[in-house]
């Protein structure tokens, strides 16, 4: 009864990230013309398709699950979106709303690149194991490490960009994203920190963390939209439209 309990709130937690991912993605590329957001967006998506169709194809068979191409892609995605994706892509991203700055392809291009060059690094077979031999979990400290750090600094930025929207009365979505970014970090300690007990969440598969980790990361994507959208809105209400015209290059 518990595996089953976990494994459907694995398979809806997934889901949210699925429709948050696309969704949200598509209307930053389409309304607002912001495709390093719109694409670490899809990625994310395109990530928890990969995870949702790995799962179902090797529900009990660890070994050939663990062989399978997509368990590599997922891994790499994994690691892409931790170090580099929701952490500098998404500041970046955001300033065109927080600073009117629009990035140069050249900065976005680096961007990518540095987000794929962890992603092959952060994602290498040495560091996909959950447990040894013995069934303890592993702890690789210097991924580990990255992955924290990464997500400390984005979230003082996250905390800023709260400020924010209390500032133009958007209190609601400014409590929203205080509350899923800092969730956001639980996820992270715990992802290799602080892994629930095996008596609760057997380690070998850790169903009950990952249900709990897509379910953050799929919220984490539809309410940093809706945090993007009042922003942008409160920068082209009138009095402000023209001074949001013209996004600068330079930092304000």
């Amino acid at each position: 009864m518990r595996d089953d309990i976990y494994a459907l709130a694995f398979l809806v937690g997934d889901v949210i990230m699925i429709a948050g991912g696309y969704w949200a993605g598509w209307k930053f590329i389409k309304q607002y013309g912001n495709y390093l957001l719109g694409l670490e967006w899809f990625i994310i998506a395109t990530s928890g398709v990969n995870f949702l169709i790995w799962a179902l194809r090797f529900p009990e068979d660890k070994a050939a699950g663990e062989a399978s191409p997509q368990y590599a892609v997922a891994f790499f995605l994994d690691a892409f979106s931790r170090s580099v994706g929701i952490t500098l892509l998404l500041v970046v991203g955001f300033l065109a709303v927080t600073h009117r700055y629009k990035s140069s392809v050249a900065v976005d291009v680096a961007i990518f690149a540095v987000g794929i060059g962890a992603g092959l690094y952060l994602g290498q077979s040495k560091f996909q194991d959950h447990v040894d031999d013995a069934g303890h979990h592993i702890l690789y400290t210097g991924p580990a490490t990255i992955y924290l750090v990464v997500n400390l600094l984005t979230l003082v930025f996250l905390v800023y960009l709260t400020k924010r929207l209390w500032d133009i009365g958007a209190t609601k979505v400014a409590i929203a994203t205080l509350l899923v970014s800092l969730a956001g970090t639980g996820i992270a300690l715990g992802y290799d920190f602080f892994p629930f007990p095996a008596s609760v969440d057997p380690l070998q598969d850790r169903a009950l963390f990952y249900a709990l980790a897509l379910t953050v990361w799929g919220l984490q994507l539809f309410t940093y939209f809706f945090a993007y959208r009042a922003l942008h809105d409160h920068n082209v209400a009138p009095g402000r439209a023209s001074e949001a015209v013209a996004p600068k290059d330079v930092l304000a």
